[in-house]
C-alpha cells in the first residue's frame, strides 16, 4: 500500500497522541511532579487590549489540565477571567506585590498597551501602563502571552487610535530592561506557555531568538517541517482551496512564520492550520495583522 508523505505525518502524529507522546513529554511530566512547593513561581497575570483569546487558549490544555497547572504547578495570583477576587481585594493583591512588599513574582501580560490612550486599559484608579511600569522594578521576570503583547498584533495595526504598542516596545521606549520571554501567537499554544513556565522553574531561561522567544518552539519555520514542504519542492501548488499541494500560492506565510505548528499541532494533538487545509496566516510572525492592507488569504504569492 502507498501512502503520501503528509498521510504517514498525520497518522505518525495521531499515534503519538494516542501513545501519550502528544502534550507533557515524560521527562517535563517528571519534572513537574517533582517540582519544590517553594520554587513554584507565583504568577500575576494581566491583560490590555486583547480578546481574550490566549486565555481560552490556555484553558485547553492537557496532561496536566489547566486546573493542575494554576494550582498544582504554579501560583496563580490574579487573572482577570478567573480570580475568584474581584474589585478592592484584587487590587490590593495586585498592588502589594507590584510595589514590592509581597515577594517574588512573575508578571504575564496578554494583550497590547495603548500608550496613546493610556484610559482605554485601567486597573482600578490605575492605568495597565503604569502597572506595567512599575512592575519593572519588583517583579522576576515577564512573560509576553500572544502576538499582541509580544508584537502588537491586531489591536497595534495600521491606523488604530489607541497607538498600541507591544510589551518589548513599551520597555524599549522606557529603556527599561526587564527579565522577558515572549511567547507568540493568536492565539498562544497552551504548550508553549506551561512548558516555558516549567522550563523556568526546573532549569532556568530556555534559549531565545532574537525576539525574546524560546528557540525550542520557535526556532525553525513552518515552511521548513510543513508536511507539504515536498509539494514545494516539486512545485505542485494548490489553485484554489481545497486543492491538493502547497498552499503557497494561495498565500500561506509559512516561509515567514517561526512555530512548531507541523510537529506539535492544535486541539489536543487533532489538527493544524495547514491539515484543515487552510493556509498559514503568520500569526506568530511580527508582520502579522500590522499593516492596513494585511491580507489573511491572498493569491498568487502576492503580498
Amino acid at each position: 500500500m502507498q501512502i503520501k508523505r503528509r498521510q504517514f505525518l498525520k497518522m505518525a502524529a495521531a499515534m503519538s497522541a494516542a501513545f501519550g507522546l502528544g502534550g507533557f513529554s515524560a521527562p517535563v511530566a517528571a519534572a513537574l511532579k517533582s517540582l519544590d512547593p517553594n520554587k513554584i513561581p507565583r504568577l500575576i497575570y494581566l491583560q490590555g487590549l486583547s480578546c481574550s483569546g490566549c486565555s481560552v487558549s490556555l484553558l485547553q490544555s492537557e496532561n496536566p489540565s489547566p486546573l493542575s497547572m494554576i494550582t498544582d504547578y504554579s501560583q496563580l495570583l490574579f487573572h482577570g477571567d478567573l480570580s475568584a477576587a474581584s474589585g478592592r481585594r484584587a487590587l490590593e493583591v495586585i498592588d502589594a506585590f507590584i510595589d514590592g512588599n509581597a515577594g517574588d513574582y512573575f508578571l504575564a501580560i496578554e494583550g497590547a498597551i495603548p500608550e496613546a490612550m493610556p484610559e482605554a486599559c485601567m486597573f482600578g484608579e490605575k492605568t495597565f501602563a503604569s502597572y506595567i511600569e512599575d512592575a519593572a522594578a519588583t517583579m522576576a521576570g515577564v512573560i509576553a502571552i500572544g502576538s499582541c503583547a509580544t508584537f502588537g498584533g491586531i489591536p497595534a495595526a495600521e491606523g488604530n487610535l489607541t497607538g498600541a504598542v507591544s510589551l518589548p516596545e513599551f520597555y524599549k521606549k522606557r529603556n527599561l530592561k526587564p527579565l522577558m520571554i515572549t511567547i507568540p501567537g493568536c492565539p498562544v499554544h497552551p504548550d508553549w506557555v506551561w512548558h516555558t513556565i516549567t522550563h523556568i522553574v526546573k532549569v532556568g531561561i530556555p534559549k531565545l531568538n532574537q525576539y525574546a522567544s524560546p528557540e525550542i518552539f520557535f526556532g525553525k519555520k513552518v515552511h521548513e517541517t510543513c508536511p507539504r514542504y515536498h509539494d514545494f519542492q516539486e512545485e505542485v501548488l494548490a489553485q484554489k482551496l481545497g486543492d491538493e499541494g502547497c498552499l503557497f500560492k494561495l498565500g500561506c506565510l509559512g516561509p515567514d512564520s517561526f512555530a512548531d505548528c507541523p510537529t506539535r499541532w492544535w486541539n489536543g494533538g487533532q489538527t493544524w492550520c495547514i491539515d484543515a487545509n487552510a493556509p498559514c496566516i503568520g500569526c506568530t510572525s511580527p508582520i502579522f495583522a500590522r499593516k492596513r492592507d494585511f491580507p489573511f488569504y491572498r493569491q498568487n504569492g502576492s503580498s
